[in-house]
């Protein structure tokens, strides 16, 4: 998903936790973006240490942003939000209210651990246990270790197929499925 100098719109960052891709993408492109998330938490740490100007945050109390009208973001990323929910509504909610949000055509990139590497060991990550075998909405583990410390989150697995007919059903009409190689830079 590219920000390029096509995207002079604001770049939305649904469910941008502690604000590390808001700030990468106000930084390295140089758009506003808008930050958003649910918990309290993460909007504290957003706006402390990731606090830039550019760069807005806002918490979201119901899943919506009413405030923005209909087509006002020209691209948005949607980073480890859907993998941590086990309920289709709540999918359905989110990709739609991104739908109302984007501009015609504009990119749209979801990001999760890609289903097909469940149960494989990275460096830093594995998400799924070995051995295990996966259904759509199944609880599956992600463990992610880093400068000595270990964090272990709660997934659901969902199959690529999943998120594509999601975001067909949502209203998008381009969409496709990437598995980053080690070799992409």
């Amino acid at each position: 998903m590219g920000f390029g100098a096509e995207t002079r719109s604001p770049v939305l960052d649904y469910g941008c936790g502690p604000g590390v891709v808001a700030s990468f993408v106000a930084d390295r492109h140089g758009h506003e973006v808008v930050g958003c998330d649910i918990s309290s938490d993460m909007m504290a740490m957003a706006g402390g240490s990731a606090a830039r100007p550019g760069v807005r945050y806002i918490h979201l109390a119901d899943g919506g942003l009413g405030e923005y009208p209909d087509g006002h973001f020209g691209a948005a990323i949607c980073p480890f939000v859907l993998c941590v929910l086990g309920d289709r509504e709540q999918h359905l909610s989110i990709g739609r209210e991104i739908h109302r949000l984007l501009k015609v055509d504009a990119p749209f990139g979801v990001v999760v651990p890609h289903p097909d590497s469940s149960s494989v060991q990275f460096s830093t990550c594995r998400s799924g246990d070995p051995g295990v075998g996966y259904a759509p909405g199944d609880p599956m583990t992600t463990r992610l270790t880093g400068n000595g410390n270990h964090l272990v989150i709660e997934d659901f697995y969902w199959p690529s197929e999943w998120y594509e007919k999601l975001l067909v059903e949502c209203g998008f009409h381009t969409v496709a499925t990437h598995a980053p190689n080690a070799g992409d830079g």
